[in-house]
């Protein structure tokens, strides 16, 4: 028997893996729901069967689903219904089935089981439980016959209407599939007409983009030599020469040889043409011809020499003896001659490699020779960043002498005057990398020390509780809790306001130490609500190897405690 219960309930894992997905119900409903079906199991598997085990059974699962519309209809979430809805439904076809075979005597069971599978849909179903219903019953109860009677009169005559409708439905789909064949019979008379039309729109729009592109290359010819005529030493403006010659080669070999080879066998056509028959294709023939004599007339340029890349060589050859030119533009040139290496001259392709290689090893030695310069300086010069960190480890010793001495007052008076004037600064802070020195994070660490030591100072100074204190004694110790609240909040926004100024810089970015004294802060004397934006914040501004770092402290036992 556990066998059987045990199977069962593991046929229904997947159903509740697929609510948990869909968030429908938590975890304890839903350990609830495996629980009440286990217990369900195991009392329709006794020995002796009770209708009333399998009647709260399927009353269980009627309430689960039920509970499960409530819950889509509240999240509008409509995920996994065939692996939910229908695996409920089939559970409780299941029970139905087992309940009316071991209690064929109740004709309530049948008429349970034959309204649930009415309210599916299920008409052949619903047709079949009515045959066993009169075929058990139907000798006892004479209004069965009649409740039978009653459905194929209702029912089933619309059953029977449906397939009627169904049957139509295929006809009209065949009227529309024959009206389709007769609008593509008529299309097909209508298709050499336009396609007369498309080849000469097809035709009329090729030839003015070839028109619109041979302006362009004038035009843009044409500045880019005014350029070079009043800035002769601009490299960039030749390689741009170099880049538009390219263009027009490639223009003039792709789209302008063959209207020019068309434009000059246009006569030889003509009288070719009139040997053969009259038609269609030779119609769009002489069409094209016309087209690209039309397009000839327009155009002034050599076009043998364009498209076989001699201007381009012309340009490239102007650029290898170019005197400012460096070997980055060398190099962008090599990376031009390339892309059109069908046309370009080989050799002055080597001796443009060539120089380039001369003068990037040029550059090179002399750059060597600038950060050899540049690193003597540096070695030479003393370090900011050391007298930054001495004169941050002394402000922190000036802090603690300072709260030690003159209390909470003195020392936040003193990080004002700091850091807060009007003539202060804040550059002990904006360090290039806090990280390399533990002294930067020591000062910051004191700043925020100085409000739990506030604190503690106020706990230390209150009067123990007696039951025989006086009104004006509470009234007092009321009129000091609220003076001291109101100057820890403020103390606690400036410093929030601090460590949010400190996260956008390199804080944020290089110290994950910060991010737990910040954490800390919050949790001990701030808002432990911003605990997890903090943590997001965390994550999204520290780098890599600090981010590691980050949450491996917090993987082994929570943010690190400096307080």
């Amino acid at each position: 028997m556990a066998e059987v219960v045990e199977r069962n309930v593991e046929d229904g894992l997947t159903e509740i893996v697929h609510i948990r997905r869909a968030k429908l119900f938590n975890e304890a409903e839903l350990r609830e729901i495996i629980r009440l079906r286990r217990y369900h199991e195991y009392s329709i598997q006794k020995r002796n069967k009770r209708l009333s085990d399998y009647e709260a059974y399927i009353a269980s699962e009627l309430g689960i689903l039920r509970l499960v519309i409530i819950r889509r209809q509240k999240t509008a979430d409509c995920r996994f219904k065939d692996e939910i809805e229908r695996s409920i439904i089939s559970r409780l076809t299941r029970l139905h089935r087992q309940i009316c075979y071991r209690f064929q005597s109740h004709v309530d069971v049948w008429i349970r089981f034959l309204l649930f599978n009415r309210k599916l849909g299920r008409h052949m179903t619903v047709v079949r439980l009515w045959e066993q219903i009169l075929q058990i019953h139907g000798r006892t109860d004479p209004r069965l016959w009649a409740a039978a009677a009653s459905f194929h009169l209702n029912e089933g005559a619309r059953a029977q209407a449906r397939a009627v409708l169904a049957k139509l439905k295929t006809e009209r789909h065949a009227l529309t599939m024959a009206a389709k064949k007769v609008k593509q019979l008529r299309e097909s008379l209508e298709a050499l007409h336009l396609r007369k039309l498309r080849a000469s729109i097809s035709r009329s729009v090729h030839l003015a983009w070839d028109r619109t592109h041979l302006r362009g290359i004038r035009e843009a010819r044409h500045l880019l030599m005014q350029g070079l005529a009043f800035n002769e030493n601009s490299a960039f403006l030749l390689l741009e020469l170099l880049k538009l010659e390219g263009s027009a080669a490639d223009f003039f070999k792709r789209r302008v040889s063959g209207r020019y080879q068309a434009a000059g066998d246009k006569v030889e056509g003509e009288t070719s043409g009139r040997k053969k028959g009259m038609g269609r294709y030779r119609d769009m023939g002489m069409a094209a011809k016309e087209d690209a004599v039309a397009f000839m007339n327009e155009v002034t340029e050599d076009v043998d020499s364009l498209k076989s890349g001699k201007t381009f060589n012309l340009v490239l050859e102007r650029l290898v003896t170019f005197s400012t030119a460096t070997s980055k533009d060398l190099a962008d040139a090599l990376m031009i001659a390339k892309k059109f290496s069908s046309f370009v001259d080989k050799a002055t392709l080597r001796k443009l490699s060539d120089r380039q290689k001369i003068l990037l090893t040029s550059e090179t030695a002399e750059m060597e020779k600038v950060k050899q310069t540049i690193a003597k300086k540096m070695h030479t010069a003393t370090s900011p960043t050391e007298d930054i960190a001495a004169l941050a480890e002394q402000r922190h010793i000036e802090l603690m002498r300072l709260l030690d001495n003159g209390g909470v007052e003195a020392a936040l008076t003193a990080w004002e005057t700091w850091y807060h004037a009007p003539s202060g600064s804040n550059d002990l802070l904006r360090v290039p990398d806090p990280s390399i020195d533990l002294r930067w994070m020591r000062l910051l660490t004191t700043r925020v020390y100085i409000l739990v030591v506030a604190k503690m100072l106020y706990k230390s100074t209150q009067p123990p509780k007696t039951t025989t204190t006086s009104k004006e004694v509470l009234a007092e110790a009321v009129s000091a809790y609220q003076e001291f609240r109101l100057k820890q909040e403020a103390r606690v926004r400036d410093t929030r306001t601090l460590m949010d100024a400190l996260a956008a810089s390199n804080w944020g970015s290089k110290v994950p130490d910060f991010w737990h004294l910040y954490m800390e802060f919050e949790a001990k004397l701030g808002d432990c609500s911003r605990l997890p934006s903090l943590r997001w914040r965390a994550e999204k501004c520290l780098e890599e190897n600090p981010r590691v770092k980050f949450f491996n402290a917090l993987a082994a036992g929570g943010p690190k405690e400096f307080l």
